[in-house]
């Protein structure tokens, strides 16, 4: 048996404005600063959303720049302070630097996050996961591989009951079992996912193919023998992708390949 292992943000729904939804929030009320720069203090709501995205098109733009480098959910905040400080950042090893000298509880920062993601899932789950566009030819091309008897995982960071409810016909058109989502409770990396896919499956660690759009995830990944593939539609830069053809691994460009690329290799 060949599995599939699929991220879900940045591969399956485009929720990079969501996570800014939630941790420009979460950053207003843990600062205790009266005035906030970013998107004149407010906060995000289903009701101002649409026109917030398009009165602060220019730090819109700029996050989503910077949504490149994330690498853990409290990356977030540091994003959330370079835009409020208006601080030019040119690539991955700039923003890690800059997320390094900060000084803040990241921990509690994370609970809040989830507790306000949380919060608006349980308002009005219909209207929160549509903050986040889905890349359809990615979902129709898990639908094909499922049809085909293919087995087909979630690897993600996120919590598992947090996007498991997304994966019904009504939203997302599909089905997958709570049990084949492999979340932050498997480890911080993917690598330590993959593992426990190999072992939940009983599946040798070669016959896994694995898509996601950070390329840090896939570093390491690789080594085990794992068969791993830049999402190009994900949130990675245009210098991830240089550096993943260099270290020679494969660059799915646009979400419509997702099928016919992942289709050839599995067979």
């Amino acid at each position: 048996m060949k599995i599939l292992a699929v991220d879900f943000d940045g591969v399956i729904s485009d929720s990079a404005l969501k996570a800014l939804f939630v941790s420009h929030n979460v950053y207003c009320k843990y600062s205790d600063l009266k005035v906030k720069k970013n998107f004149g203090g407010k906060l995000f709501t289903f009701e101002n959303w649409e026109l917030m995205k398009k009165e602060y098109k220019k730090e819109m733009e700029y996050y989503h720049r910077l949504r490149s480098y994330i690498e853990i959910s409290g990356d977030f905040f540091a994003i959330i302070k370079v835009i409020e400080e208006q601080i030019q950042i040119k690539d991955q090893q700039e923003f890690i630097a800059y997320r390094n000298q900060l000084k803040f509880d990241y921990h509690f920062f994370l609970e809040l996050f989830f507790k306000e993601k949380e919060e608006w899932q349980r308002e009005n789950f219909k209207k929160w996961f549509f903050l986040s566009p889905v890349f359809h030819e990615v979902v129709k091309g898990i639908q094909r591989f499922q049809h085909e008897s293919q087995k087909v995982v979630i690897a993600t960071s996120n919590l598992g009951e947090a996007i498991h409810r997304a994966f019904q016909p009504e939203f997302l058109g599909f089905e997958m079992d709570i049990e084949d989502i492999f979340d932050k409770n498997f480890g911080k990396h993917k690598a330590e996912h993959m593992q426990a896919i190999a072992n939940k499956y009983g599946v040798a660690l070669e016959d896994i193919y694995f898509v996601d759009d950070q390329l840090s995830y896939l570093r390491g990944t690789d080594a085990l023998g794992v068969n791993v593939f830049l999402a190009g539609w994900g949130y990675c830069a245009e210098s991830q992708k240089e550096e993943a053809k260099k270290e020679q691994i494969p660059v799915i460009e646009n979400e419509k390949d997702f099928y016919p690329v992942l289709k050839k290799v599995l067979g």
